[in-house]
């Protein structure tokens, strides 16, 4: 069983043999990507004796499994002499490179998902995933996470030049594409043209996507697809290529209304503020107590899906909100402050020259919180930002509103 309250050590405060009495006797092969190494200009790996405690950061992000018996991330280990030339600290790891390696695990791990290793050989140098079938099709899986299986048939302006004939797949564990923008779209079924801020990828490989290889098409043109629909919450209006059906289409109310879209335009809240719309979000800025000049927030305000000139479904939530504010922030900082209190009911700050020299009670807390941002969607979703007053650095926090009018609690942010 894992002791993950003990605190593994790779300081020489301790000797040789009980830095490697941490590890399992039984090696073990992995493939990871190095994700950082030692460089000139950094602090030195601790000495133990003449020999130096060299390591790097590791990621396996090719894996589905995060909660794997390698889990994402980690750190390997090995002890090695510094040289009078070239790099000190042999074997060199390459940021970004794939190594397979022999190792020996760590008995314990004091941090959730990460695993320290000890290395013995490399058995292996720039490995190369793009033919390993598990890795693709993980790759896939994760592609097509939260995506709709039906495709929709429809007809969409590129927003820019795309030329995937000559593109180099780059990634060899996650699927490579491209990406552009729409602002209007015509759905096959409803036959109606629609103004939506949207995104159309375009996967591209040698492989199950090399169909997409030969794809060009020119800024401002429209194209008849097939596409499937990310369900996401934050990717509304995402759409993945399935198949290209025609190019070129001809369609002027489609090409009017993407023109219309580009427009910045304005939209007014009788007794709140007028709004700046550009890209499918009404902008602005309110005085949360109107006596305080400096109680200012941000307000953005997701338009209608069908309309991207108009927030008026998204206008609905926001004057519901302003009704009651103290019912809102109440709502906001009660989830905040369950979610940061300890079992003693208190919050611990970071404004102590050590940890846990500061705690407040609830009260204590909300006293100091200024909400600065609110984003709402036409559904009444969104998120608020909160500033915290330096009780944890220069973060923030970020609370969001569901559907359903419940708060839920995001975290420290920034």
């Amino acid at each position: 069983m894992q002791n993950v309250e003990k605190k593994f050590i790779k300081t020489n405060t301790i000797s040789k043999e009980k830095f490697l009495a941490q590890f399992e006797k039984e090696s073990m092969e992995i493939t990871v990507e190095v994700r950082y190494g030692w460089h000139k200009g950094v602090k030195p790996f601790p000495l133990f004796g003449k020999e130096s405690l060299a390591s790097f950061d590791y990621l396996v992000p090719w894996l589905n499994d995060p909660e794997g018996p390698l889990g994402v991330f980690g750190e390997i280990f090995w002890f090695c002499k510094k040289s009078l030339f070239g790099y000190p600290y042999k074997p060199e790891f390459k940021v970004g490179k794939i190594y397979r390696l022999r190792v020996r695990p760590g008995k314990f791990s004091d941090r959730p998902r990460f695993r320290y290793f000890f290395l013995e050989e490399v058995l292996e140098e720039n490995v190369n995933l793009f033919k390993d079938d598990t890795v693709y099709k993980n790759a896939r899986d994760r592609y097509y996470k939260d995506t709709e299986a039906d495709a929709y048939e429809m007809s969409v302006l590129i927003g820019r030049d795309i030329d995937i004939r000559k593109r180099k797949s780059i990634s060899q564990y996650s699927v490579n594409n491209v990406i552009t923008s729409f602002n209007a779209v015509r759905f096959a079924d409803s036959g109606k043209a629609r103004m939506i801020d949207g995104i159309l990828e375009i996967p591209f490989d040698d492989r199950d996507f090399s169909c997409n290889r030969d794809i060009k098409l020119k800024a401002g043109s429209i194209i008849k697809i097939s596409a499937r629909r990310r369900t996401a919450r934050e990717m509304d209006n995402v759409y993945i290529l399935d198949k290209l059906l025609e190019t070129d289409i001809k369609d002027d109310e489609l090409k009017t209304l993407s023109t219309e879209a580009l427009i910045p335009g304005k939209w007014h809240i009788d007794g709140i503020s007028d709004f700046d719309v550009k890209n499918g979000e009404a902008a602005g800025k309110i005085l949360w107590k109107p006596s305080d000049d400096t109680s200012e927030v941000n307000i953005a305000l997701t338009c209608d899906p069908d309309n991207p000139k108009s927030a008026a479904l998204a206008e609905t939530h926001l004057k519901k909100i302003l009704e009651d504010k103290a019912a809102f922030e109440k709502n906001v900082y009660d989830a905040m402050a369950e979610e940061l209190s300890g079992d003693d009911g208190l919050i611990e700050t970071w404004e102590g020259e050590t940890e846990g020299d500061v705690k407040l009670t609830k009260e204590e807390f909300v006293k100091r919180l200024d909400i600065t941002d609110l984003w709402l969607k036409h559904d009444g979703s969104g998120s608020v930002m909160v500033s915290l007053d330096e009780m944890f650095t220069d973060h923030a926090y970020a609370v969001d509103i569901n559907a359903d009018g419940s708060f839920e609690a995001q975290g420290l942010m920034g």
